[in-house]
């Protein structure tokens, strides 16, 4: 019979005797689910079990009777090496968790000394510190952009401030916090859905990031708002990255066949004396981020003493509200739109107005953005409906010839759900047919959401009552949503107008847009007409109707109906 060659590992030794462990000891050891290995006082591997040999990957007999440090030379200047030898040198067990590079694990290690040097036990925590990670991400980033969340950004924000109080500021640089609020998201979320918004939220964030500096900290801190901190950087530096922010996301974004847009108001705190927080420079932040949605939106506004006495204008405006509309403190101004080829009145656009018992009369310009919103929005479409047909039944009682009379709606008024019902509903209740009204809406009403808007639009030409794109030129202006869009009218935006004076080029871009009008059969209105001049060049260029002071201001209800007269 031929002798068999025994295949089994050698026996590990007794590090104390030499002599080999019994095998039933060294069994017991190769069941035990931690690594155990044992070391003489020259750091010599004396023992090591199965599962010592799985989490270092190396075959015990390679490693027997080897100095650890040379086996395992990332080792020798580690934490775990400092572990083992105060282990060694005080007798008194060490403990140490680390991520060891080289086989990429974490290792929870204990030891313990013995009479001839060290045993450590030790296992894998890699997952349990994956996991542990992963939970601290989540409680500090938010899941739908990865972003910080506002615990993340509040810490991150209070440790930078605190950094730059005890740095002092040098050569004027700054620390910016710029607050980030995406205009009308509201209105793309109630047209397309949550699922579609949120969609828009990563493509935004992703835009964001590729426009970012790796030294640029960015968090989501509200459901479309956003921060983002600039170190080392001035008001100049900060207002340009700003701009720069804007310009990222002049392209509307593509959603499932849908074309949508989305601007953002941007604000800007820097931190100007030591005593200032973080929690004060993330406020100022945000007062200036709504002070460039005041400014129409799409802007972006720095942080200074008279902004923040805007704000609390506002807020009072905002609380007087309620008492404006019990009190019946608002009013309709009617501005005359008189056509160029026989100066007959064809229409009439209604303007809000508001008696303030303290502040006297106040435009839409220092009212309507507060208003817009506030929670008497969806009120305010309800009121100009029926001062409107209030005021056209009055003019037909006195015999005043009656134009069509056209208001303003938002986005988020134009999209609301019955609209066209509602209409329907007030100018029959008030006896008015619904030709003599007329609805206008801008450009970056109808581009959050087209399909919604242009079904919308359809409603309204099939009830009779007419569309005019109001301040054309000034927005998007894109031929590929305008041939989408059931519009009868272009208002053509003053500031075209306002140029016939100093602008060679003036005329010729008012005959384009004439032309593109009547080739999409919409008639045009010229806005801001307030010479004889600019009213030659538009009829000229064949713009159908003027409005402006040339003809007349907003009037009263009663001076426009004596302005109607006369014109008999």
């Amino acid at each position: 019979m031929k002798h068999q060659t025994d295949s089994r590992p050698p026996r590990p030794t007794d590090a104390g005797a030499g002599q080999p462990i019994p095998a039933h000891l060294g069994d017991m050891l190769d069941s035990l689910s931690d690594g155990f290995m044992s070391m003489d006082r020259s750091w010599r591997f004396t023992y090591l079990n199965h599962t010592a040999e799985r989490y270092l990957q190396q075959k015990r007999e390679n490693l027997l009777g080897r100095e650890i440090w040379q086996c395992f030379p990332g080792l020798a200047d580690s934490d775990y090496s400092r572990v083992y030898r105060q282990t060694a040198a005080t007798g008194c067990p060490g403990q140490h968790t680390g991520y060891y590079a080289p086989l990429s694990t974490w290792f929870e290690v204990r030891s313990f000394a013995h009479d001839d040097g060290i045993t450590v036990l030790f296992r894998d925590v890699s997952r349990e510190r994956e996991h542990e990670a992963q939970l601290e991400f989540e409680a500090s980033h938010d899941y739908l952009t990865g972003l910080a969340n506002r615990r993340k950004c509040m810490e991150v924000l209070s440790h930078a401030v605190a950094e730059a109080n005890s740095s002092g500021f040098t050569d004027g640089a700054s620390l910016a916090v710029l607050f980030v609020d995406l205009d009308h998201f509201k209105e793309v979320n109630d047209a397309c859905g949550h699922a579609v918004g949120d969609r828009l939220l990563r493509e935004f964030v992703k835009r964001l990031l590729a426009i970012l500096e790796p030294t640029i900290f960015a968090a989501r801190v509200g459901g479309d708002e956003f921060v983002l901190l600039l170190r080392n950087t001035t008001e100049s530096a900060a207002e340009g990255f700003a701009h720069a922010v804007l310009r990222g996301f002049a392209t509307p974004f593509d959603k499932c066949g849908r074309y949508v847009s989305l601007s953002a108001s941007i604000g800007i705190a820097l931190l100007r004396e030591t005593a200032e927080s973080a929690e004060l420079l993330l406020s100022q932040a945000d007062t200036a981020m709504y002070a460039a949605k005041s400014a129409g939106r799409g802007q972006v506004r720095t942080y200074d003493e008279a902004l923040d006495r805007g704000m609390r204008d506002r807020l009072a405006l905002r609380m007087d509200l309620a008492e404006a509309f019990a009190a019946n403190q608002f009013e309709l101004h009617f501005q005359p739109q008189i056509a160029l080829a026989d100066a007959s009145a064809v229409g009439a656009e209604a303007l809000l107005r508001w008696r303030h018992p303290e502040r006297g009369w106040l435009t839409p310009y220092a009212f309507l953005d507060v208003l817009l919103q506030s929670p008497y929005e969806e009120t305010l479409v309800d009121w100009l409906l029926n001062s409107v047909c209030q005021h056209i039944g009055a003019w037909r009682r006195r015999g005043v010839p009656i134009p069509k009379i056209s208001l303003n709606l938002s986005a988020r008024q134009l999209l609301g759900v019955g609209l066209v019902d509602k209409i329907l509903r007030i100018a029959r209740a008030h006896g008015v047919s619904p030709a003599m009204l007329g609805i206008e809406v801008t450009e970056d009403s109808l581009l959050n959401d087209i399909d919604k808007a242009a079904s919308v639009l359809a409603a309204l030409k099939q009830a009779g009552i007419s569309t005019s794109l109001d301040d054309f030129g000034c927005g998007y202006s894109s031929l590929g949503y305008l041939v989408r869009l059931p519009i009868d009218t272009l208002k053509i935006d003053k500031s075209f107008v306002q140029a016939l004076v100093d602008s060679d080029k003036a005329p010729a871009v008012i005959r384009g847009i004439v032309a593109l009008a009547r080739s999409l059969g919409m008639t045009t209105v010229a806005e801001g007409v307030e010479s004889e001049p600019q009213a030659a060049e538009l009829k000229d260029g064949g713009c159908d109707v003027i409005q402006g002071y040339l003809i007349s201001r907003p009037l009263a209800a009663d001076a426009f109906a004596e302005f109607m007269l006369r014109l008999e």
